[in-house]
This record gives structure tokens, sequence and C-alpha cells, in this order.
């Protein structure tokens, strides 16, 4: 027969029992009921995410519609473009510029050639002690061999114009010679300042080609340099063929103010004679009311009125 206590003794084995298994039930409990929120939250991030993806998929459409209406607005301004290319090549091969608009007051000073840096700088001191900018038209291994004056040159304002690279009788070369000339100058230049520079103005050496009534010579360059997206641009104010022999700073001076009219053209060179007669011809045109200026300047220069 068995005591109590034996009985009292065997019992509390199963109380523990019947606690561990609530521990575990507990415990499997939580866990499910914290694997029912992730799967809740991993449900309600895919339907976000699923969402932005129906988002994006919709913006890409409209996107993609739009880069299709972009491309043919392109097409059609692509055309219109290359008609106004073509006229504006055609425009350019017909146009030569011996001077502007004689309505206004303005009269372009232009230089040709260059020389050493110490002249050139001297030229850039004069204009800007003037308040004034011009057109220069230097030769492209000027230019090479000088980067750092006509880089100053642009970044005060100043226009270059195409003057070939290396300053020969246009008339004597072939199509493409003229080409490679046209195109080493702006090869020049755009090394000096470091970006590619917009050019608009040709002037031929010597004026060979364009002083002559030889039309087919003259039409064969105007082609070439209409290509190449420029105006040739002469003079009708020169000074070494003018003035011959009798070249001095005060017959330069002379000859220029006694010419000047609103929209002249001035050719002057990089020259001793001609610099040194710059600042007289400034304030002799602005003391006639003329004001000096580059080509762009003149060109779309508006008319005087009687009001102004």
């Amino acid at each position: 027969m068995r005591s109590k206590n034996q009985y009292t003794s065997n019992a509390k084995p199963a109380k523990k029992k019947s606690t561990a298994r609530l521990l575990i039930i507990l415990f499997l409990l939580a866990a499910t009921t914290v694997l029912a929120v992730f799967s809740v939250s991993q449900y309600l991030a895919i339907q976000a995410l699923q969402d932005n993806l129906d988002s994006l998929e919709e913006k890409f459409e409209e996107v993609e519609q739009k880069k299709t209406r972009l491309e043919e607005q392109y097409e059609e301004i692509y055309e219109e473009n290359e008609k106004l290319r073509e006229e504006n090549k055609m425009m350019r091969s017909e146009t030569i510029i011996n001077y502007g608009n004689r309505e206004t007051n303005k009269v372009a000073i232009t230089i040709d050639d260059g020389a050493g840096e110490e002249l050139t700088h001297r030229v850039l001191d004069i204009f800007k002690e003037y308040d004034m900018q011009a057109t220069l038209f230097p030769k492209g291994n000027i230019v090479e061999n000088q980067p750092e004056v006509w880089r100053r040159a642009v970044e005060e304002g100043h226009e270059l114009g195409n003057h070939t690279y290396s300053h020969p009788f246009i008339t004597k070369l072939s199509e493409e010679q003229v080409r490679e000339e046209l195109t080493a100058w702006q090869d020049s230049v755009d090394e000096a300042i470091g970006s590619s520079y917009r050019n608009l103005f040709f002037r031929p050496p010597y004026g060979d080609g364009f002083l002559s009534n030889n039309s087919q010579q003259r039409d064969k360059i105007q082609q070439i340099v209409a290509e190449k997206g420029m105006f040739t641009i002469l003079w009708d104010i020169e000074l070494i063929y003018a003035l011959g022999d009798h070249y001095t700073k005060e017959r330069v001076v002379e000859h220029v103010l006694a010419n000047a009219k609103g929209g002249s053209i001035v050719l002057l060179h990089f020259n001793n004679q001609d610099i040194a007669a710059l600042p007289d011809i400034i304030t002799g045109l602005r003391e006639r009311d003329l004001e000096p200026c580059s080509l762009s300047e003149l060109l779309l220069a508006e008319p005087q009125t009687e009001a102004q």
C-alpha cells in the first residue's frame, strides 16, 4: 500500500508538464501572430510596390507618348530648318557686303591680318579705353601662334572674322584648297579660345576674286563661303590703295573721317600707322555723331528716325 506522501510526489511532474505545454502554446501563438503580422506587412508592401509599378507604367506610357510627339515635331522642325538652311545658303552665296544701312549712324571698324602681340594688345587697350567693340580679321596662323591675345579679344567682346589661315590669293587655289584654308582658320580660333567659335564673316585676302569683274571666280568662292555659313565682307573705306605712298597716321585719320558716313565699313590693318590713328578716328567719328562699332552692331542696327 502506497502512502499519502507517495501520491503527492507523483503529481508534481504532471503540473510541470502542463506549464511547459502552456509556454510552448503561448510561444507558438506569439510566433504565429508575428508571422501573421509579418505576412500582412509583406502583403501590404507588395501591394504598395504593385501600385507604384502600375503608376510607373502609366508614367512610362505618358513619357513614351510625349517622346513620340516630340520625335514627330522634331521631324517637322528639321524639314522646315532644312528649307531655311537652303534659303540661308542661297542668301549668303548671293550677298557681298560693302557697307551697312545708310540710315544708321553706325560705322564698323574692321582690322585685318594681325601683327606682333604687343601691337595687338595696344589695339585692344584702345578699344577698352574708348568703350567699343570691333571686328578683327586675323590670319589663322597668327591666331595659332598668339592664342592668348586673341582669346582676350573674344573675352572683351570683339568679333573675329575668317581671313583664311595663310592669307593666299584664293583665286589661285582649287575649291578644296579654299575649303582647307577656311577650315584651318576655324580650327586655329577654336583651339586658341578653347571652345567652338561661331563666326559669321569672311573677308578675302587682298579682296582677291571680289575686286575684279570675274564673276565666275567670285561665284565659286561665294558658294564655298556660303557652305561655311558666312557672309563675305568687303568695305567702302580702305587706306592702302587709297593713300599709296602717302601713308601716314595723319593721312589715315583724314581719309577715314572725310569719307565715313552712316553704314560705312572701314578697313584698317594691324600696322603702326593705322593703329596710331585709331584714337583720333574714334573721337573724330563721335564728334560727327557717328558711332564706331562691330560689324554685327552695324548690320543689326535699326534705321534712325527724325524723332531719334
